[in-house]
């Protein structure tokens, strides 16, 4: 069988180990099976851009950070129907049995849609997806995205390190967290380090509240901003500095973008293990030919329905913007 691996939308770390474990479950189940990677994700499919990868390809990438294949966004793909259908026609001309994806929410969109296009048009590929992205923004329901973890030890890590100098200096510190519309990354890693409070996207904040709780701590405060938030730091830092000056409150505060840091460096070694028992699971899938479909990131040892792609891809019943109140509760219990 010929395979094609894609890694898209925003990179993470654990798309490597994916990457690896496809092509050498592919080869060592099947040794006269293919695996070629599509440089550049979404964007390779549409200009034919492929490498072909075996076993040396893919020798110590596991816990590399970002992806060897690369991604590019193409902003374009959602409503060009164009592009849609060139990818579909390119995945059937190239003979490709099977295209496995690791990506965020826009990947499981843009599978959903030309998958939808090869059904229709009775082409002959098939589209597996993981989800791999910091944002836990897919759906989840048997685990976290590949990559949550590890984006989350390393603002664990950078957290730990606001927290030294804050308190050194009685600052407070506004931190932004990556996350796009999802909290979950700034939630847990409130949590995880205890910062003293998490805005949320959507969030109606109470601005006075939080000078109140400043004022009374008497001493240094790290507060995480969601991505999704309508304020940046710097709005927010306006804000606080007003309401200091008004209340006679003495703190300085300073603003840190923690966004990059999130996504790059090594995978969490969680990542590793489930990145790679979910794309094994695909390539025993695949070799069963079967249908297209979404793979919950499940852990290593265990196995849990496939996601039907339509399902995977819909808003309405996948939504992470709002974190469970049970987790709510146990940051208001932590603090």
């Amino acid at each position: 069988m010929k395979f094609a691996v894609l890694t898209g939308g925003g990179d993470c770390s654990g798309m490597n180990a994916f990457v690896r474990a496809i092509v050498r479950c592919s080869i060592n189940i099947r040794p006269e099976s293919s695996v070629w990677g599509v440089i550049d994700g979404w964007k390779g499919l549409i200009y034919n851009n492929y490498r072909k990868l075996d076993r040396l390809s893919v020798a110590g990438i596991a816990s590399a950070g970002g992806t060897i294949l690369g991604t590019v966004r193409v902003q374009e793909l959602a409503e060009n129907v164009s592009l849609q259908e060139t990818i579909a026609q390119n995945l059937h001309d190239n003979h490709f049995d099977f295209l496995f994806v690791c990506g965020g929410n826009g990947s499981v969109k843009a599978a959903n849609t030309i998958n939808s296009i090869i059904r229709r048009e009775g082409l002959r590929t098939k589209i597996l997806v993981a989800p791999g992205s910091i944002d836990n923004d897919v759906v989840n329901n048997s685990g976290s995205s590949i990559g949550f973890y590890s984006a989350l030890d390393k603002s664990l890590e950078m957290l730990e390190w606001i927290r030294d100098t804050a308190s050194a200096h009685r600052r407070v510190y506004l931190i932004k967290s990556m996350g796009r519309d999802s909290a979950y990354l700034a939630f847990y890693a409130g949590i995880a380090t205890g910062a003293e409070y998490v805005i949320r996207p959507n969030e109606e904040v109470d601005f006075d509240k939080i000078a109140t709780m400043i004022d009374e701590r008497d001493r240094d405060t790290r507060i995480i901003v969601a991505e999704g938030y309508e304020k940046s730091v710097n709005e927010i830092r306006v804000i606080l500095e007003n309401l200091f000056l008004k209340r006679d409150i003495h703190h300085e505060i300073r603003t840190v973008d923690m966004s990059y840091f999130q996504r790059g460096g090594s995978a969490a070694v969680t990542d590793i293990l489930r990145a790679s028992w979910v794309a094994f699971r695909m390539v025993k899938d695949a070799f069963q030919k079967c249908d297209s479909g979404f793979y919950t990131a499940f852990y290593t040892g265990h196995q849990f329905p496939v996601v039907p792609l339509e399902i995977a891809a819909n808003d309405e019943l996948t939504s992470h913007e709002d974190i469970p109140n049970d987790i709510i509760e146990l940051a208001l219990a932590l603090q």
